[in-house]
């Protein structure tokens, strides 16, 4: 039997998940968004949990969704594939119970999409937050970012390719509400979720709901939801499609190479 991509660990009123393909640095694919989904299904309907933290085992958060293998689909099929994405990501924004995300190594593109509907973001002062390296894309997870960093940072990160920032940057730029020191960032995280906690889980689920009207107000929900219309349309460009004879070619460590090597 392979091992399991999603595991569950409780420390009192505190579940973790954990997201558990550390050779592939917690890249997103079926098998783990499935487990995630029957995890978070189980945690919902535990009375003694009231806060849920959300990591990657081994050097990652998540560097995003497994690319490995790129598949053909028509313009409906990946509008349709793009949209299952979407409202699982907003099945973790509607979870009744507060998650936070602790972020250590890489929470790259559909790992910031996941990290952006959690509601609160611990991390490594270390950590690499950003794009891909190359251009595969667009409208998608650089929408999530300018809820948090404004739209002047989610474009400047978004429009270059293989952007990063640090998890202090992160912190100062609204995507993470507090950094430690890697060596910290476990206990310290957890004695936020302890603090959140001690508020009985009827009140923790009516705060949260109020905090969630107000962006959804602003047009959060409305706004991603056009991601997958939008990403669907671009992967039918023929700038994409030229990346992607690149990587067919070259390989993808080659087309990267390619890609950063091009004077402009």
């Amino acid at each position: 039997m392979s091992e399991k991509t999603v595991l569950i660990e409780k420390k009192g009123r505190i579940a973790f998940i954990i997201l558990n393909r550390p050779e592939k640095l917690n890249a997103l694919n079926a098998d783990l968004f499935k487990e995630l989904d029957e995890a978070l299904e189980e945690l919902k309907n535990d009375a003694g949990v009231s806060v849920l933290i959300i990591k990657g085992n081994g050097r990652a958060f998540s560097v995003g969704y497994d690319v490995s293998k790129y598949n053909n689909r028509t313009v409906q099929e990946d509008r349709d594939k793009l949209e299952e994405y979407t409202r699982r990501w907003l099945r973790i924004w509607e979870f009744p119970k507060p998650i936070i995300a602790q972020v250590q190594g890489f929470a790259l593109a559909g790992g910031t999409q996941l990290l952006a509907c959690c509601d609160i973001v611990i991390t490594d002062e270390e950590a690499q937050f950003g794009f891909p390296s190359l251009p595969l894309g667009g409208g998608f997870v650089g929408i999530y970012w300018g809820w948090h960093v404004g739209p002047q940072r989610a474009k400047l990160l978004d429009l270059t390719a293989g952007s990063r920032i640090t998890g202090k940057e992160a912190t100062e730029y609204g995507l993470a509400a507090k950094c430690f020191k890697r060596e910290e960032l476990e206990e310290e995280t957890l004695n936020i979720a302890r603090g959140i906690a001690k508020t009985p889980l009827d009140i923790l689920i009516l705060k949260k709901k109020a905090h969630n009207r107000i962006m959804e107000l602003q047009g959060f929900r409305t706004g991603i939801m056009f991601g997958p219309e939008q990403d669907a349309i671009i992967h039918t460009a023929d700038g994409i499609k030229l990346v992607h004879e690149k990587i067919k070619e070259l390989g993808l460590k080659g087309a990267i190479e390619w890609f950063n090597s091009q004077e402009v």
